[in-house]
């Protein structure tokens, strides 16, 4: 609240100049200490972030298998069937004729968004994100290297991962971070696409959505 203590007059009792000018510095004071308050609560507003975390996504294109499965053309599966919040795995659907390994549902905005994903014949960058606007608009965040998940590999430089998780035999999820080019736009779809023929990337069915809260126009 306001320090402001007022300085009470009679009716017909004359104001001394000191009095007068007290009064206008406190209310001053007092102005300013509310037009601190109300820029540091603006910026604690705007750095406020909401998470979503959507798990066991479903996608019209691709193929899931459980992660105890084998997936045709591989030669061993994670020997579980539960890592972290990651339940099953997409890859390209080999009887398909499209190289899309799924396609995610979204409608909000989103700054940055996690996925896992992992690939045997990985350790290249395999892989592109499209991104579709509810707009209609779209954009791409090309080439991301992707880690091979027969092993643990190094983090390295190249699209570093934020955390990992391993198998009971040592197979590894990675979990990669991607910044949103148009956070001002909602995201209706976010499609992964391999891009390098002889790999086999995956991409797990969980996805975390970090978006700035924004306040409502006035």
């Amino acid at each position: 609240m306001p320090e402001f203590k007022p300085i009470t007059r009679k009716p017909g009792e004359i104001i001394r100049s000191e009095d007068w000018n007290k009064i206008q510095e406190d209310i001053r004071a007092d102005l300013v200490r509310v037009e601190k308050s109300i820029v540091d609560l603006r910026g604690q507003l705007e750095s406020m972030v909401e998470s979503v975390t959507l798990v066991n996504i479903d996608s019209p294109v691709g193929r899931s298998y459980p992660l105890n499965e084998i997936v045709p053309g591989e030669t061993i599966g994670y020997g579980t069937k539960v890592m972290g919040l990651i339940s099953r795995q997409w890859l390209c659907d080999p009887q398909g004729s499209t190289v899309e390994i799924c396609r995610y549902g979204v409608t909000d905005f989103i700054d940055v968004f996690a996925f896992w994903a992992g690939a045997e014949k990985g350790n290249a960058k395999l892989v592109d994100i499209n991104l579709e606007y509810v707009d209609g608009s779209t954009a791409t965040i090309p080439a991301l290297f992707i880690h091979d998940c027969t092993k643990l590999a190094p983090k390295g430089k190249d699209n570093p991962y934020v955390e990992y998780l391993l198998s009971p035999n040592e197979r590894a999820w990675y979990k990669y971070e991607v910044r949103n080019p148009n956070p001002d736009k909602e995201v209706r779809h976010i499609s992964f696409i391999k891009t390098k023929p002889d790999s086999s990337p995956r991409i797990g069915n969980v996805l975390n959505a970090k978006s700035r809260i924004k306040p409502l126009p006035r």
